[in-house]
């Protein structure tokens, strides 16, 4: 009701753009200095659901840019440029800051607008009754977005009268195919909007949706600061108390009643509230003045003074205060912008976006609600998992009892998010009759068809429904379907497409991912990785010069796969530090099989032996960590260090078992190694220093040559006997030297 009756006084207002332009327009610096173009980066923002789309007012100090989270923005609308009525434009304001921010947007992916504003109705009309206007401004607008390379235009004309409505219509449709003829490419054209059509019926919500990438609805100024009555100034829901127009009205309205698509609408939030002196501490009071513009981070610290108070009726705070007669204020907070972006979200609407950029200096408030209602964070517990078996059958469910659908082979990469003993659910095509499928990856030990893969991209499926194509292009044929919420590893990208496995007769199909899926960096990260050590063995006697493995048996207890960053770290700067294999003194990489959750699996590092003149024992203590954080508990070792001499050199070996001796089988030579006369079964690995196999093999006791094929260099050997459970297994090391 109250909003009902202040209609007429609301048309005749200012709206916030327009008030607040007037008030810095004349501190602002117009003069042109030259501009430095740093290219956009074209990547999507990271991990968004919807756009958020900010207007930064030239007048925000540039000290706030820093505190911008760039990860949840996809369009910032440098506000402004004044359009005349004879269709000039005026000079960009505070230029070097306009700079600044295309230089933080631009390598973060951030699209950049610039806003080019008309304000008062007569001026609108007399702008676009003028068809050479029209076309002057269109030409203008296009050089400006082009010599600034920037992404696109925010069109803030205020308001649009009924009898100019077609020529606003045709205003934009010429602007916007100009601008996506720009000879740096298609260019962006977006349209500030009011928030109650039948208020201004010069919009012609419809054509100018379809002739646009988006409408920003500005949707606040349902009380502003020429109101008859203090309320809110984006009630979120209409009520009884407060009348039917409200945010949530607005968007039925602007979608059932006028026809407007819902991924062209953008939903305007305030980062302001308005501060009016009133009759009364009551809700609803009258105003006794004009109220005036207080910013998210003031009314912030302003209603924690007085008392935040919550209007259940439009879903919004406010607070009041006496200073000689009564004042209210109503604005947003983080609550209510919540209830908003969860209304734009739920809508299925191109996203939200806000008045201002800034406003909320030094709160985080609003950029935390957005991070948790836009942004799509690595799915649960998802991980990558890489096919390391020639072909692994593809089940209904976590055993052999379940029938096989399908085969994955060697070399693919699929998203795992659940496990059962050691098999892994993965995504299976929606359109082959079934959403998910089991493959057994083995323990990791005994066998591995499954390992981890980290490091890459996931792409999350948003549309409800996305065909699989033979090609990278429309015309190519429709292999399968995916479905909203599965989610694939892609291998290789062609434009807008990207290139994905199916758990589907191994195939491999292409996806529209930039308009259909969201692209998740590293989802592993946000698991939880732990490790159990098994077991190592690390020599206890080496000779100077020589590079030496250490060999651990692990168990993955995390829910994250092992990857090249697990590190083994040192207590303190290690004697045995190889520039090699190690990142510093402190860190030695680790090679080897990349466990996933609940395998084991064996990694080795490699050190050198440092030069001494007579034996000396050197003591460490080492863990495993994974970007500093400490995955495994510490451990201690030592090993002796013995001078170099001549001839062909034998490391000792450093068996796991104390009571372990090396076998007198292994006769050294200059160019090989004869092995035989093993008791019982034994199985035989010798890799080179970058932990490749060279040499495999499983006997019981035939005589085995290694190295007469091999070039000249170092050799790390294995020895299991799985038979002997006091005799586990042995490492060592051989030198060729020919």
């Amino acid at each position: 009701m109250l909003l009902n009756i202040i209609f007429a006084l609301f048309v005749a207002g200012n709206s916030i753009h327009y008030s607040q332009f007037l008030l810095y327009r004349d501190s602002l610096d117009y003069t042109e200095i030259g501009r430095v173009y740093v290219p956009l980066e074209q990547a999507p923002a990271e991990g968004l659901r919807n756009d958020f789309y900010g207007y930064l007012p030239s007048w925000v100090s540039n000290t706030t840019y820093q505190e911008f989270d760039f990860r949840l923005l996809t369009h910032l609308a440098y506000f402004s440029v004044e359009l005349n009525t004879s269709g000039g434009l005026g000079s960009i304001p505070n230029q070097s800051r306009f700079n600044e921010i295309v230089s933080l947007c631009h390598p973060r992916g951030v699209r950049v607008h610039m806003t080019v504003t008309l304000f008062g109705s007569s001026s609108v009309a007399a702008f676009l009754n003028s068809s050479s206007a029209r076309q002057t401004a269109i030409t203008n607008i296009t050089n400006l977005v082009t010599s600034s390379s920037i992404e696109g235009v925010n069109i803030d004309f205020e308001f649009v009268t009924s009898s100019v409505r077609d020529s606003f219509t045709l205003f934009i449709q010429g602007l916007a195919q100009s601008l996506q003829n720009s000879p740096q490419g298609r260019k962006e054209l977006y349209i500030a909007m009011p928030c109650v059509p039948s208020w201004y019926p010069g919009y012609n919500f419809s054509a100018l949706a379809d002739a646009s990438d988006g409408l920003f609805i500005m949707a606040y100024d349902y009380h502003y600061s020429g109101s008859s009555v203090a309320g809110p100034v984006a009630p979120t829901y209409n009520s009884s108390f407060w009348g039917y127009y409200a945010v949530n009205t607005s968007i039925g309205d602007i979608i059932n009643s006028y026809g407007t698509a819902r991924e062209k609408v953008v939903l305007g939030m305030p980062y302001y509230g308005i501060d009016w002196p009133t009759t009364s501490q009551n809700a609803g009071s009258s105003t006794t003045g004009s109220g005036s513009a207080v910013t998210f981070k003031n009314a912030k610290a302003n209603a924690s003074a007085h008392g935040r108070i919550w209007d259940s009726n439009s879903a919004t705070p406010w607070y009041r205060y006496n200073s000689g007669s009564w004042h209210q204020c109503w604005y947003d907070d983080s609550v209510s912008i919540m209830l908003k972006l969860e209304l734009a979200r739920d809508s299925l609407l191109q996203g939200a976006g806000c008045w201002a950029l800034g406003y909320d200096s030094g709160e985080d408030d609003l950029w935390n609600v957005l991070r948790h209602v836009f942004r799509v964070d690595a799915p649960f517990e998802h991980y990558s998992a890489l096919v390391s078996a020639p072909n692994l059958n593809v089940r209904s469910g976590p055993s052999v009892s379940y029938p096989v659908i399908s085969q994955i082979i060697q070399g693919q990469k699929f998203s795992v998010f659940d496990q059962e003993d050691n098999w892994y659910k993965i995504y299976f095509p929606s359109g082959s009759g079934f959403a998910h499928a089991w493959a057994d990856g083995g323990d990791g030990h005994s066998t591995g068809n499954l390992q981890g893969a980290n490091g890459g991209d996931l792409l999350q499926i948003t549309a409800s429904l996305l065909n699989v194509r033979s090609g990278p292009t429309t015309d190519s044929s429709v292999l399968t379907l995916v479905s909203t919420g599965q989610c694939f590893v892609p291998d290789s990208y062609s434009g807008n497409w990207a290139r994905i496995s199916l758990a589907d007769s191994n195939q491999q199909g292409w996806i529209h991912y930039v308009n259909y899926s969201v692209v998740i960096n590293c989802p592993e990260d946000s698991n939880v990785f732990g490790l159990s050590v098994d077991s190592f063995a690390i020599p206890d006697t080496v000779v100077s010069g020589d590079t030496f493995a250490f060999v651990f048996y692990l168990y993955n207890q995390g829910k994250a796969p092992f990857d090249s960053l697990v590190c083994m770290s040192l207590d303190s700067a290690s004697p045995f530090f190889h520039n090699e294999f190690w990142t510093d003194s402190l860190n030695a990489r680790t090679y080897g099989f990349d466990a996933l959750p609940k395998q084991y699996c064996q990694r080795n590092s490699y050190g050198i032996a440092p030069a001494v003149s007579s034996p000396q024992t050197f003591s460490q203590t080492f863990r495993f960590c994974r970007k500093n954080y400490q995955l495994s508990q510490d451990t201690a070792f030592s090993i002796t260090v013995i001078p170099s001499q001549s001839g062909i050199e034998k490391i000792i070996d450093a068996p796991f078992q104390a009571n372990t001796v090396a076998p007198a089988c292994f006769l050294f030579r200059e160019t090989c190694v004869f092995i035989s006369d093993f008791q019982g079964i034994y199985e035989l690995t010798v890799r080179d220093v970058i932990g490749r196999v060279r040499f495999c093999y499983t006997g019981d006791g035939e005589k085995i040559i290694f190295g007469e094929d091999q070039p000249p260099g170092a050799y790390f050997y294995e020895v299991k006997f799985p038979d002997n459970a006091n005799q586990r297994f042995l490492t060592g090391k051989i030198i060729k030297t020919e």
